[in-house]
């Protein structure tokens, strides 16, 4: 393989190549990436993964709020605990109580 001249930056940079690029440690780099908080990456294997220069940019200009952050997923809503009655459930009964006790039942 031909070597690239010194003035052609590489296309994709590896782990320590990128941390040092951001100013970041390996390991934090490494860290960011599997809290899924770092720039995007590329796989060329199960092991071999590289960060393209273009994306090490964007993620840092989202981080410097250059560039607006997208839209947040939308949550779905939250299951209701097992064994826990619904407040509406709570008042039915309190209604149907208060109701009995007017009518002397």
């Amino acid at each position: 393989m031909s070597e690239l001249p010194e003035s052609v930056p590489p296309a994709v940079l590896t782990y320590p190549q990128a941390a040092e690029y951001l100013g970041i440690s390996p390991g934090r780099l490494r860290n960011l990436k599997w809290m899924r908080r770092g720039p995007k990456s590329v796989t060329y294997g199960k092991r071999d993964i590289r960060f393209r220069i273009s994306d090490l940019n964007e993620w840092l200009d989202l981080k410097a709020g250059v560039t607006p952050s997208p839209e947040p997923a939308r949550k779905r809503p939250k299951r209701p605990r097992r064994g826990v009655a619904p407040l509406g459930v709570f008042l039915a009964l309190a209604l149907v109580a208060l109701l009995l006790w007017m009518l002397g039942l």
